[in-house]
């Protein structure tokens, strides 16, 4: 059990080591500057000792004046050495962020929509901001800044030992106590933190929740509801915050007292060897700097692991989500040119343990149109996805021309199909960004006839700067056809062979549906299209329909078999208003 725990970590940390590897130049920088800054530190008292020996020697004003120059260039060197250093590990912490943080994006933008159910919106943003920067000050700070001080300790017991082997003596068990010391206490509150974290993402997700939902609390009397969640939430925060707090408040306290003990102990020695060794004053106040100096490196190494305990708890928390394994694993293969045949064989699928298809087959050829009706929570929307390739099947087959799309590569495969739903996500961006999602390989001319074949070209003409034009967060100043038909334009570009539409027109007016009707009527000719429908009229503009009733499907037929008034399945599914 423990060697299956120690492969884990060595696992987890091979990955953030080729992050480290991409910058190996920058590093071994790094590693030449820190041992020359810790050099400066270590001969400043040096050259006071010497400074102070020689003016209680007489000597002259030019030897004096030399040391003083010593001292001063000692102390510019190390300022730049110091900015020097910042500014290399800030280069490369912004860069290690960035990479830490598109690998993570990509992996979580991998993911099934089972995966966002499990992870709220703020949730993710804490753990791809917050958990990544402290991943990356891990990787490009922590770790060399903790050897630094680590070689400025060791250096500081060999100056002493070579200033007086009594102080060496008398210094080297007690910075051996203090770092064993710190080393016990690393990781005790690690899981306390990490709770601490969780707590802190769970509030950022409520926050985000009742923000984005702000109308409906409103509309609904549910205000109180969400203020009471956050409230609740907030003391849960508080009161993890605070147990890991009392888990590394002992520390400080630890470093304060041994630290004050190594300053009595350095003015002791002193005293003692001026009074019978003889001991220069110059002497005596080195072993008194050198014992200042200790100080530092154990207070910052103290917090530095404080730090540390912070960082362990975020990469736990990263590696959850890398370790979130993909729903739909990505193919190699492609589709061949031309448009082939869809077919479901002996289709099998379920969420956990609720059963949503069940032995589905059925092949819808090339270039028709097929609308899909039935009852919410029949399993229309699941035949979408899984053809889309957002779930696969647990049993059965998913082919298009003959090819099962388990075996195709995802991008590959949507880059021949464009599924659009009645949720339709509007970036805060310009009307060419929300139509290209920042990809240039369509000029502005084919975007404009784009918007215009959907039927905005009046909305278009009325727009200050044309595709330049900024549309507000979430889609502010559009109207919900709008959407529809800006998605229904993003779709046109890509020129798919088949065409998924997930009820496109249920959050529509009846005037706006029958705008939205016409385009999408337009659009799918000559297509291979799906479209879920929940209104009769939609009917009109597809060649066959498919009926599902349970997760299965109870009849797939010619359109004209279906509007008949005396149908009674179509009398069952659309219980009003069917021509």
């Amino acid at each position: 059990m423990a060697s299956q725990e120690q492969r884990a970590v060595e696992t987890n940390w091979a990955r953030y080591r080729g992050y480290v590897c991409r910058h190996r130049r920058s590093f071994l920088l790094l590693a030449a500057l820190i041992p020359l800054d810790v050099g400066t530190q270590l001969v400043a008292p040096q050259v006071v000792r010497r400074f102070l020996d020689a003016a209680v020697a007489g000597r002259s004003q030019g030897e004096l004046a030399g040391y003083a120059a010593v001292f001063v260039v000692l102390a510019a060197v190390r300022q730049a050495l110091s900015a020097g250093t910042g500014w290399v590990s800030g280069r490369v912490a912004w860069r290690t962020t960035n990479e830490v943080r598109h690998d993570l994006l990509a992996h979580v933008l991998r993911q099934g929509p089972k995966f966002f159910l499990r992870h709220s919106p703020g949730e993710l943003v804490d753990r791809m901001d917050g958990d990544v920067t402290r991943l990356a000050k891990l990787l490009s700070e922590l770790v060399l800044d903790i050897a630094a001080q680590l070689l400025l300790i060791i250096g500081i017991v060999v100056a002493l030992f070579l200033l007086d082997w009594r102080y060496g003596v008398l210094f080297t068990p007690l910075a051996a106590v203090m770092l064993l010391l710190l080393r016990r206490l690393l990781g005790r509150a690690v899981p306390l933190i990490a709770d601490r974290q969780r707590a802190e993402a769970s509030l950022l997700g409520h926050l985000e929740e009742s923000l984005t939902g702000r109308e409906d609390l409103k509309a609904n009397g549910g205000t109180a509801h969400a203020l009471e969640g956050a409230w609740q939430r907030i003391l849960h925060h508080y009161r993890l915050a605070r147990r890991a707090a009392r888990a590394t408040v002992t520390w400080p306290a630890a470093v304060q007292v041994l630290t004050a003990v190594n300053l009595c102990a350095a003015l002791a020695t002193g005293v003692w060897l001026s009074q019978h060794r003889g001991a220069s004053v110059g002497t005596v106040f080195a072993g008194l700097s050198y014992a200042i100096l200790l100080r530092m490196p154990l207070v910052s190494i103290t917090s530095r692991f404080q730090d540390m305990e912070d960082v362990l708890g975020s990469v736990r928390r990263i590696e959850e989500l890398f370790g979130e394994a993909h729903i739909v694993p990505d193919g190699d293969g492609t589709l061949p040119p031309g448009r082939g045949a869809v077919s479901f064989t002996g289709v099998t699928f379920a969420y956990d343990e609720r059963a949503v298809l069940s032995d589905v087959s059925f092949t819808i050829a090339p270039g028709r149109r097929v609308a899909l009706i039935g009852r919410s929570g029949s399993g229309k929307s699941t035949i979408l996805r899984m053809l889309f390739r957002q779930y696969d099947p647990q049993a059965g087959v998913v082919s298009i021309g003959g090819t099962d799309v388990r075996q195709l590569d995802v991008a590959a495969l949507r880059s021949r199909i464009t599924l659009v739903t009645q949720e339709v996500h509007v970036i805060a961006a310009t009307l060419r960004d929300n139509l290209t999602f920042f990809d240039d390989r369509w000029p502005d001319e084919q975007l404009r006839r784009a918007v215009e074949e959907v039927g905005l070209d009046t909305w278009y003409a009325a727009l200050p700067e044309g595709l330049d034009t900024r549309i507000g967060p979430g889609g502010a100043g559009l109207s919900a056809g709008e959407e529809q038909l800006l998605a229904l334009a993003r779709a046109l570009l890509t020129d798919p062979d088949i065409v998924l539409l997930d009820e496109p027109s249920a959050r529509l007016d009846p005037h706006a549906e029958r705008r939205l009707r016409r385009t999408i009527e337009k659009f799918i000719e000559g297509r291979t299209a799906l479209i879920i429908a929940h209104r009769p009229e939609t009917l009109t503009i597809v060649d066959d329909v498919m009926v599902v009733e349970d997760g299965r499907v109870a009849r797939l037929a010619p359109r004209a078999d279906f509007t008949g008034s005396d149908d009674e399945t179509a009398d069952r599914l659309f219980p009003v208003g069917r021509s």
